[in-house]
């Protein structure tokens, strides 16, 4: 009698299992296997699906779009300490195109217009391609020119390589490599960093050397390090896409260049002090 009584209750505890494990299995496919919306059928949800959102709907963010820039780093007026004539000068880099690649447009130069009358004139235009974070590689050409009241008009054309970015530590790097349509290598490396005194006062100190393979006497450039560029200017950022600046310049040849230029009767070095505007197109 105890056996039947056992084997009964075993059967009822089984039989309580199996039904549990049926039901937890049941709305396990329920969960998996969603019904469809009521009075749809599986045709209509996939077109739907397929249609463009609702007007109400909020605007997709816009990732890849086509973009443009222009910063116009320096417009300044520049006089010479040493009672030279004064000059306007200006900087420049401009660009077009999305995150990874874009159209690269650098200009700089310099005009005098007391005394003698002259201008010099350098346009680089180039593609760029982003590399890593902060860093991109460009490739392309310049554009140079000069005109000087008794010297005539020059200009060259040359192929560019560049590389610019962010290094470590916040500083702004641009190197750049040029050969000319005679075969003459150079190079230019430009080296600038923003230190914020307070959120808009800037004081902003930049060097820049430039390098020749071998000797050019058309632009009295000798071989090895040919000229060097430092300057220190303090800029307040009302926006900052605008912002007027004040500071030092001070410009040089070096070696063998500096012999050249002392050659032709000019100044190898010469000590500016400049004003201008620092603005920013978006």
């Amino acid at each position: 009698m105890q056996k039947v009584e056992a084997l009964l209750v075993g059967s009822l505890m089984l039989s309580v299992i199996f039904a549990s494990s049926m039901t937890a299995s049941a709305q396990t496919q329920q969960e998996v296997d969603p019904s469809l919306p009521d009075g749809m059928t599986l045709d209509q949800v996939l077109t739907r699906a397929a249609a463009p959102p609702p007007k109400i709907f909020p605007h997709a963010i816009m990732d890849d779009r086509l973009l443009a820039f222009l910063l116009w780093d320096k417009l300044e007026y520049r006089v010479d300490g040493k009672g030279g004539p004064g000059m306007l000068g200006w900087e420049a880099n401009a660009w077009v195109g999305k995150d990874f690649n874009r159209l690269v447009i650098k200009p700089e130069g310099h005009a005098a217009f007391e005394k003698t009358r002259s201008f010099e004139t350098d346009t680089d235009v180039l593609y760029g391609r982003l590399i890593a974070p902060f860093w991109s590689a460009q490739i392309g050409g310049q554009y140079a020119n000069k005109w000087a009241e008794g010297d005539g008009y020059k200009d060259r054309w040359s192929g560019a390589i560049a590389l610019q970015g962010l290094a470590p530590g916040k500083f702004e790097v641009d190197l750049t490599a040029y050969v000319s349509q005679k075969g003459d290598f150079s190079s230019k490396l430009e080296l600038e960093y923003d230190w914020r005194i307070t959120q808009r006062l800037v004081m902003q100190p930049r060097t820049e050397f430039t390098v020749a393979l071998r000797d050019v006497p058309d632009r009295n450039m000798g071989a090895g390090l040919t000229a060097v560029v430092g300057g220190l200017r303090f800029r307040y950022e009302f926006k900052r896409e605008f912002a007027p600046y004040f500071g030092v310049r001070y410009q040089a040849s070096v070696f063998e260049s500096a012999d050249r230029a002392r050659a032709a009767g000019k100044e190898p070095a010469h000590f500016f002090i400049v004003a201008g505007l620092r603005f920013a197109v978006l």
